[in-house]
């Protein structure tokens, strides 16, 4: 009889164990669809970098976001690199998004060439750190390198976001 009372209570144990299991399934799938937030979005001021022209003007342009650095040519070169660290096991898409303009030296009232571009996209699930790089030879505000004075990076997450 004692053994029987012992079964019984595991059981019950069990199945409240599969219940509690499966609400959290439900809501980490409700949580799944869209991240509902905004964007985390950084900006940064352009900063010549050691490189000049004959005529003495910069060739290169360096942004540091501090979790993200970015730079431009005056060849319409360009490149983004930096981390993204996913939260939670399910899986989200996250997105880089860069975009130029002219504005105050503190990067303040600052007049955009456009809205941000898609320029790189990972995928990671798990709780994993993962790169976020995007680079090409078609920066397409090359035209207007001399007026560039600040960057914005903008990262956006579909998915389980967190």
């Amino acid at each position: 009889m004692a053994t029987y009372q012992l079964t019984r209570g595991t059981h019950r144990k069990r199945r409240a164990g599969l219940a509690i299991l499966g609400l959290a399934v439900l809501a980490a799938s409700a949580v799944a669809d869209d991240s509902g937030g905004p964007p985390a979005g950084r900006t940064a001021v352009a900063r010549p970098a050691a490189e000049w022209n004959k005529d003495g003007k910069p060739v290169k342009l360096d942004f540091d976001f501090g979790d993200f650095k970015a730079w431009a040519r005056r060849d319409g070169s360009w490149n983004a690199e930096g981390v993204v660290q996913h939260r939670g096991l399910q899986c989200g898409t996250y997105t880089l998004s860069l975009r130029v303009g002219r504005g105050r030296p503190d990067c303040m009232d600052v007049q955009w060439f456009g809205e941000p571009r898609a320029v790189a996209s990972v995928t990671l699930c798990n709780n994993a750190p993962g790169p976020l790089t995007g680079g090409n030879n078609e920066f397409r505000d090359a035209a207007r390198f001399d007026e560039i004075t600040c960057a914005e990076r903008v990262i956006r997450c579909t998915g389980n976001c967190k």
